[in-house]
């Protein structure tokens, strides 16, 4: 029996409504909504005679939009643990891992949120729902354990009615499935760590995107999209598909800037150095690719060969092909209204479009000026102005993403930064001037000319916005492209990649990079993470075009400091045979070693194999 007066002097900052299992008992009862935020408060309510329980976190104020964070357990000391790491990631920002507005961020810091407590407020409830969605409360947790409490709830307990209605529910029943939450606290313990060649083409490439059928499509600067199948057999592979492998396409100026698909990925659309865009269906792949096009407004002959339309999106509905132009203009082409819509968005290139993925009517775009505005369509042409303006970079952006929720979107930019944005809070008219004023101030061109260090050491620009920011990879050269990962993540990661040749992913909950998958000899434009299996795929200016997938060779525990894949050339004693593929590091060596005696191993400090460890 709790006393009230004892639960009136805990500080209810979470509620956590605890379903407990006796040993001799085989159903579950609700027992009581505790407040915590100590172990002494709970080490007195939970009985040793429990041996399960089953925990949901909610927000002291309002629930989440779904029951995030739900698991089982069958040991009292882990149950406690559990419960403390809860706190300490849904308490308040101060048990957070989010540093203060400072005049200038510690070298190597991934991450920065505003002193605004609005700001603030935003920051904590994204990395809230990013570890409750992403199971991050319960890491520790072995996979044998998840699946020994599994198989044994679905032996032992009955399908009621009851029952059969939580497992459609999006959190875990009590029939023992798996919660999301728990199948993403599995997948993101086993993020990609090695590399399988899928081509290599004597010409750069821009982009990638994934299709629908097991299919991939890449766009290069030689006018051709390539596309590649899942092979059947093997399923490591992808292999190029058409009847001359790859599709020419028209009206390339000096490279395919673009690529989208509509919602279904039955049509692609591309853009260009052209004042045209170009769309064809891909249901069925024929001899040839039967182009329509979009001919966007009239250019003089002076000023078309300059032209470019940088970005392109389909809208949510499809009705819409939205376009970013190189004259700072925002074009909607459309079946449905014959006549072309444009307007001035901003005042220099437009770089970067993006459709929200639950609204038909809303979308961003962002520029060189370094602003990303949010628009509606059903504005366009009423006002000029735009519904919000997110301000806070020094350079110009050169890619927006959006998160699955669509409450929240990234930017990432010329200033070497990616910064995440909330849909609900927009920045100030005085913020979007300072944020002018910085970029104009810029006198470095990325595409040819040294990052400057100032980009390095430089504090938040006044009125930032952003929720988070990362730094570490580096964007030269082209409009790098960084996105979120996928909802089978649990959206916990951003990904991008980098002048290097690099792919860095990042954690939204540390700000770190916890994983760098080194391949490429010169810059990745574009990457993909698939949305339903554990694979990325990367472009890049080498040519190659390369899978990136999670292998169990690397995970061990003689290995547990491995973080970073670096892909070697010379791969000494080259068997092509394995069924991955020709191009994976080496591997008869590092097998070989791998039985070597541990004191052999560690005495080895320049390591013959090609990869580096974490630092």
């Amino acid at each position: 029996m709790i006393r009230k007066q004892a639960l009136q002097k805990v500080p209810v900052r979470v509620a956590a409504s605890v379903c407990v299992r006796h040993t001799s008992l085989r159903t579950y009862a609700p027992v009581m909504l505790i407040g915590i935020n100590s172990a002494s408060s709970l080490s007195t309510l939970l009985s040793p005679k429990l041996v399960l329980f089953t925990i949901s976190i909610m927000d002291s104020e309002r629930l989440f939009a779904s029951p995030l964070l739900y698991i089982r357990v069958i040991n009292l000391k882990f149950a406690l643990e559990f419960i403390l790491a809860s706190v300490a990631c849904c308490t308040n920002s101060q048990n957070d891992n989010i540093e203060p507005q400072q005049g200038r961020w510690t070298k190597g810091s991934g991450s920065f949120v505003s002193n605004d407590p609005y700001l603030m407020e935003s920051a904590s409830n994204l990395r809230q729902t990013t570890a409750a969605l992403s199971g991050a409360i319960f890491p520790e947790l072995p996979v044998q354990s998840m699946l020994r409490t599994r198989e044994i709830g679905r032996r032992r307990r009955s399908r009621t009615r009851r029952v059969l209605t939580e497992q459609n529910a999006s959190f875990a029943s009590f029939s023992g499935a798996f919660s999301p939450g728990e199948k993403a606290s599995i997948i993101n313990r086993c993020l990609p760590n090695q590399r399988a060649l899928i081509e290599t083409v004597n010409t750069k490439t821009f982009c990638c995107l994934y299709l629908p059928h097991n299919r991939i499509v890449t766009a290069s600067q030689d006018d051709k999209l390539r596309f590649y199948m899942r092979h059947d057999q093997l399923q490591s592979r992808y292999i190029l598909i058409g009847p001359a492998n790859h599709y020419s396409v028209p009206d390339v100026g000096w490279s395919i800037l673009d690529l989208t698909i509509n919602s279904i990925g039955s049509q692609i659309a591309y853009s260009t150095w052209s004042d045209s865009i170009h769309y064809a269906s891909i249901d069925k792949l024929s001899d040839h690719l039967q182009w329509n096009t979009f001919y966007g407004a009239e250019i003089s002959p002076s000023r078309s060969s300059r032209f470019a339309y940088f970005s392109l999106r389909f809208n949510m509905d499809d009705r819409y092909l939205i376009a970013g132009g190189s004259d700072g203009f925002v074009y909607m082409f459309s079946h449905v209204r014959p006549r072309l819509q444009m307007f001035q968005a901003h005042q220099d290139d437009v770089n970067a479009i993006y459709c929200s993925k639950s609204n038909p009517h809303v979308f961003c775009s962002g520029s060189d000026d370094g602003l990303c505005k949010v628009w509606d369509i059903r504005l366009v042409g009423s006002t000029s102005l735009p519904v919000g303006v997110f301000a806070g970079h020094r350079d110009g952006i050169t890619y927006i993403d959006g998160h699955g929720d669509d409450r929240y979107v990234l930017t990432n930019s010329k200033d070497q930064t990616i910064k995440i944005w909330d849909l609900r809070r927009f920045s100030s008219s005085d913020a979007e001037k300072v944020t002018l004023n910085a970029v104009r101030r810029q006198r470095w061109d990325y595409r040819y000319q040294h990052i400057p260090p100032i980009f390095q050491s430089v504090g938040p620009l006044e009125g930032d916005g952003s929720l988070l920011t990362f730094r570490g990879h580096s964007v030269q050269h082209t409009l790098i492209r960084a996105k979120f990962s996928p909802e089978r993540t649990g959206f916990r990661y951003v990904y991008t990649g980098s002048t290097e040749g690099n792919l860095y992913i990042y954690d939204i909950l540390t700000g770190e990079i916890v994983r760098t998958l080194d391949g490429h000899r010169s810059v990745v434009r574009d990457c993909c993470w698939h949305p339903d299996e554990n694979e990325i795929i990367t472009v890049s200016w080498d040519g190659v075009t390369a899978r990136w997938y999670y292998n169990t060779r690397y995970d061990n525990e003689e290995e547990e400091e491995l973080d970073r894949v670096s892909y070697s050339d010379s791969s000494p004693g080259d068997d092509d045979e394995d069924e991955d593929n020709d191009d994976e590091y080496s591997i008869n060596n590092w097998r070989n070693s791998r039985h070597q005696s541990m004191r052999r191993r560690r005495r080895k400090t320049n390591a013959t194999f090609p990869f580096v460890r974490y630092r």
